[in-house]
């Protein structure tokens, strides 16, 4: 499974974005979900890859995010809203991803 994460708003986002967005289930900035592995999910996840963290998720933060939807701004902080990962948090996060949800529940 993998664990996305949105990161950023809306504002001034191109309308397919934010269908795209719409179809993942991801509304709202720090709202996350849990998707199955396909081609035609890893493509929608790569189209909003500038607003949002995804990576594979452990069975701990699956069991997590089956239960919340919303999830509070990490404690800590982000690195970055602007830049990829590993520079800041957007993108591609592999494993890493568990560390963030984990900050943010």
């Amino acid at each position: 499974m993998i664990a996305i994460v949105r990161i950023r708003g809306e504002a001034g986002t191109r309308r397919d974005i934010i269908d795209t967005f719409k179809m993942l289930g991801l509304k709202k900035i720090y709202s996350a979900r849990l998707i199955e592995k396909t081609p035609s999910n890893i493509g929608m996840v790569r189209k909003v890859a500038n607003f949002a963290a995804w990576g594979e998720a452990s069975e701990e933060i699956e069991k997590i995010l089956e239960k919340p939807r919303g999830l509070k701004p990490p404690k800590g902080g982000l690195k970055s809203k602007k830049y990829y990962y590993p520079r800041g948090n957007l993108g591609y996060c592999g494993d890493k991803i568990n560390d963030l949800i984990k900050k943010m529940i």
